[in-house]
């Protein structure tokens, strides 16, 4: 069979739904920022990309089924600082984030805060913090972090007090002219393969990440993998608060 490179964050968010994975394909991991690079230059075929990425090249894109969302809570999107209170100074985000950056944009807007969000070159807590008191960190570098920081934000959690909504992160896409919707059918089989086993999932990822089994039970549970109405609407409702405030156009540029 022809094997297709396929994407996957390179973070653990990715690792109960890759776990079962056919052996029919090639997977590439990469941050959400490079992973939308790479399918925009066809180097792989499919992979969950950052959400707003995927909103600002719609005509180009097709998405499916697969997705990685935060019920609530996200757990690995958060806000977190050097102090006790959070105060109006600068917040240092990852260069890694594209949704993450924009909804942080969204939810200060809306809670009317006039903190500025600095992009720098690094997805570390520890060298974020050396520039601001505040930083937005991702994936592992958000787990690990909110271990040693004092967290202010939650991101999903933030999102959801706003909406009521899942808020999701990663949607997985092709380019339009590629029909992904086998790969796609099994990347969810194997998402489902991998709460069916969940246990045996959760053992093998608390010796590879050496995080206890209690957060990545209450983790894993906390994320929603596949595009139901409700994160349909949590799309769209990002989607709404972007164009709002003029980090989209209509066009999606």
């Amino acid at each position: 069979m022809l094997k297709y490179k396929i994407g996957k964050f390179g973070f653990l968010n990715n690792f109960l739904p890759y776990y079962f994975l056919e052996k029919n394909y090639e997977v590439v991991e990469a941050t959400p920022r490079v992973m939308a690079g790479m399918l925009l230059d066809g180097y792989i075929t499919y992979a969950p990309v950052p959400l707003f990425f995927f909103l600002k090249e719609s005509e180009r894109l097709k998405s499916y089924s697969f997705c990685v969302a935060s019920k609530e809570r996200a757990l690995s999107v958060v806000v977190v600082s050097k102090k006790r209170d959070f105060d109006d100074g600068c917040i240092a985000v990852t260069n890694q984030s594209i949704t993450s950056m924009n909804l942080l944009k969204v939810i200060l807007s809306e809670k009317g805060l006039s903190n500025t969000p600095v992009v720098k070159e690094s997805g570390s807590a520890w060298e974020l913090l050396r520039d601001c008191d505040h930083a937005l960190v991702i994936g592992d570098e958000a787990i690990k972090a909110r271990m040693v920081f004092r967290v202010h934000m939650d991101l999903g959690e933030e999102w959801y007090d706003l909406t009521g909504l899942p808020m999701v992160f990663g949607i997985s896409a092709s380019l339009k002219e590629f029909d992904a919707e086998k790969i796609d059918a099994d990347v969810m089989r194997s998402t489902m393969k991998g709460f069916k086993h969940f246990d045996d999932v959760l053992k093998k990822a608390t010796k590879i990440f050496n995080m206890p089994e209690e957060f990545l039970r209450e983790y894993f549970n906390a994320l929603s993998f596949e595009v139901g109405m409700r994160e349909r609407k949590g799309i769209e409702t990002f989607e709404e608060y972007c164009m709002s405030y003029g980090l989209l156009k209509k066009d999606g540029r």
